[in-house]
């Protein structure tokens, strides 16, 4: 065979796209990862009382409605940045409305709450759980997104994980809303955001190391 034949063969059946195994293996890996976080969940913590019945109150809808949405827009720019030359697009830009939301929350909370209540609001009566128990559901979550991940060619293995780690943190976040009481924007904009950013540093540590390539 001449290298004229070789390169027309070749020609003919094409490699798979690299982004391929990302593809197939990146829905089913959150998946399972997602429900081992619910396990966990259900294991420790559990719905809180009449949790159908706070869902009828905007800001406690809001809890747990922003962090899913950063968790949507976080897993799409999780899943380009695996891809060589994707651009993030769109949800790059949509991405921060969700911390601007829920900083205006803070400040209408803060208008709205009498000066000496605010700083019981603020801290609440669970923050030594609230972080630890994000950052711990999202450790799943975190594990799945890497394994998928690794399947695609990241060039920028810190940001990748971070955005997985960030992605998982705020799922965390959707599953722990429904276990907490604290309702205020004083205490969950801050206190979730807090839980969330640990999720995002974990998945960057995990990606330095895992997504190398």
């Amino acid at each position: 065979m001449d290298t004229e034949e070789l390169i027309a063969r070749l020609a003919q059946d094409p490699a798979p796209a690299p982004d391929a195994g990302v593809e197939t293996r990146f829905l089913p890996f959150l998946l399972v990862g997602l429900l081992v976080s619910v396990a966990l969940y259900f294991a420790a913590l559990g719905p809180r009382p009449g949790l159908l019945e706070a869902l009828k109150t905007p800001l406690v809808v809001a809890k747990t409605l922003l962090p899913a949405v950063l968790a949507g827009l976080a897993l799409v720019l999780a899943r380009r940045s695996a891809r060589p030359g994707r651009r993030p697009g769109l949800p790059a830009r949509l991405i921060w409305a969700v911390p601007l939301a829920a900083l205006a929350l803070f400040g209408l909370a803060f208008a709205q709450t009498p000066a000496d209540m605010r700083l019981g609001y603020f801290l609440g009566h669970s923050i030594q759980l609230c972080m630890p128990a994000i950052a711990t559901l999202s450790l799943p979550v975190t594990a799945g997104l890497i394994l998928a991940l690794r399947r695609g060619a990241p060039v920028r293995p810190v940001r990748t994980g971070a955005l997985a780690g960030l992605a998982a943190g705020a799922l965390a976040t959707v599953v722990y809303s429904t276990f907490c009481t604290e309702d205020s924007p004083l205490f969950y904009s801050v206190w979730y955001s807090g839980g969330i950013a640990l999720g995002a540093g974990i998945g960057a540590l995990a990606g330095a190391k895992w997504l190398r390539w």
